[in-house]
């Protein structure tokens, strides 16, 4: 089921081009954690999945993998730990998530954690990338080997940050070291912005950090209550801003032309404040 209306002038063209696979792949990447990062993965995946995408959500955070847990999946049959350990194939591995999204969860215990080889990583995703359009692998957090390792299989990377000066000096980081990897950027999104008066204006990130911002999204309450029901925002509560500009992302990069939609936000008192705001811009509500 798509999120929003599609196109239809361009409609058969866009599906006509995606008919033959080899998966483009973006790996979210922080330079520190609590920016939100695994929260953008999920969303950005669900989102395209949601434009009729086939798209598959990987989390590569083998020490403290949470997507499985963020997205309510019982890990019955097998792990992205155990394809790692060499006792299942990956596609043993791989769950139904919203919209039709796919997912490789991790395992949160710690003898598999233990187990696992994570240089067979990249031999995974390349035996899964002539079945989807979309990877979007949810690195983990700062410069470790494992997040050299999923910055390496990128074709973009996409940085998430929150709007203050360390946030920004470990986005610098990853930006030294995926630069010296030749690893271009799609850009950076600016998470949980306008809390405080005193935090990094958009402006000041990207002229610093010299990469472009793909979205400015405010913090929102409706990120937290979809956490609670383990589901995207952009699927519990598609009209948020937030989910906005998840979507507005999200369909730029599938190649889809969507209509203004009508948002809301809620104020203290639970009341619903509507306005409407274009897919089509670049930057964030």
């Amino acid at each position: 089921m798509l999120a929003y209306p599609v196109d239809t002038e361009n409609y058969s063209l866009i599906f006509i081009k995606g008919c033959s696979m080899t998966a483009k792949i973006y790996t979210a990447i922080s330079g520190k954690g609590g920016t939100g990062s695994t929260t953008v993965s999920i969303n950005i995946g669900a989102a395209i999945a949601g434009f009729a995408k086939k798209t598959l959500l990987i989390d590569a955070d083998i020490g403290m993998p949470t997507v499985g847990l963020m997205l309510g999946i019982e890990t019955s049959k097998a792990t992205l730990h155990d394809v790692l350990a060499g006792n299942a194939d990956a596609k043993d591995a791989i769950y139904d998530g919203p919209n039709n999204m796919k997912v490789i969860p991790g395992s949160i215990s710690l003898q598999s954690f233990l187990n696992t080889d994570p240089d067979k990583l990249a031999d995974v995703v390349e035996s899964l990338r002539e079945s989807y359009d979309f990877i979007i692998i949810d690195s983990p957090t700062g410069i470790t080997k494992n997040s050299v390792s999923a910055i390496s299989l990128a074709d973009e990377l996409i940085i998430v940050m929150n709007p203050d000066i360390a946030s920004l000096a470990g986005a610098m980081k990853v930006k030294t070291i995926a630069e010296s990897m030749n690893k271009p950027f799609l850009g950076f999104f600016l998470n949980r912005s306008a809390v405080t008066s005193n935090e990094l204006n958009a402006e000041r990130i990207e002229g610093t950090l010299g990469v472009k911002m793909l979205e400015n999204l405010p913090e929102d309450v409706s990120v937290k209550k979809s956490m609670a029901f383990k589901a995207p925002v952009v699927v519990k509560y598609p009209g948020s801003p937030v989910s906005v500009g998840f979507n507005r992302l999200s369909a730029s990069v599938a190649g889809i032309k969507v209509p203004a939609v009508e948002t809301y936000q809620e104020d203290k008192k639970g009341i619903k404040k509507g306005k409407r705001l274009s897919l089509s811009k670049n930057k964030g509500a």
